[in-house]
């Protein structure tokens, strides 16, 4: 019986464990993880050589929760979700970064291969119907290469990337680059 009752309880909190590190809607790992797993991996940033991280947003999604309702919206982020979560590696994570954004670590990536890795997915979801609906994502992608110190300096650096693809037209990847910093600092002016 103490057995049963340990094992029940075991299996419970292996329940409350997974439950604590998902978002309840898309299943993908929630903010909270994703800066986890981060700060983990930068504890040996001197020895980290390749290291991306990709930045998507779902295109015009204001007006699919408008046009449609939240419920469509939400079938939208859960497909847009599925879909990023079986187009990337085993070592590879997706978080729900808010909204409708994603963030997708890509360890030991250049970032040519973090930009094909994006092109691909970014072909799959437009080629994707949710619910009827079809829909476009935005790409931003950055490297470890580009010297960020920390784990927000680098998700701000795919975060500009991202209001690039945007900026241009969405339904694009674009790679950081280093023109972005002074766009953000004329930005913020």
């Amino acid at each position: 019986m103490v057995y049963r009752s340990f094992i029940a309880s075991k299996k419970r909190n292996e329940e409350l464990d997974y439950l604590a590190a998902r978002d309840p809607l898309t299943n993908c790992y929630n903010r909270r993880i994703l800066f986890e797993i981060m700060n983990r991996d930068f504890l040996d940033l001197p020895q980290i050589e390749e290291y991306c991280i990709l930045m998507v947003d779902i295109d015009h999604f204001k007006s699919v929760n408008d046009t449609y309702g939240h419920s469509i919206g939400d079938t939208v982020l859960c497909g847009v979700a599925s879909l990023l979560q079986a187009n990337i590696r085993t070592s590879d994570s997706v978080a729900r970064f808010g909204g409708e954004e994603f963030c997708i670590i890509l360890p030991n990536t250049t970032q040519e291969q973090a930009i094909r890795i994006a092109e691909a997915i970014r072909i799959k979801v437009e080629k994707a119907i949710f619910d009827d609906i079809p829909v476009t994502c935005s790409f931003g992608v950055t490297s470890i290469k580009f010297k960020a110190r920390t784990p927000s300096e680098l998700i701000e650096q795919a975060d500009l990337a991202l209001y690039e693809a945007k900026s241009l037209g969405r339904n694009q990847v674009v790679l950081c680059d280093c023109a972005f910093e002074e766009f953000k600092l004329f930005r913020s002016e």
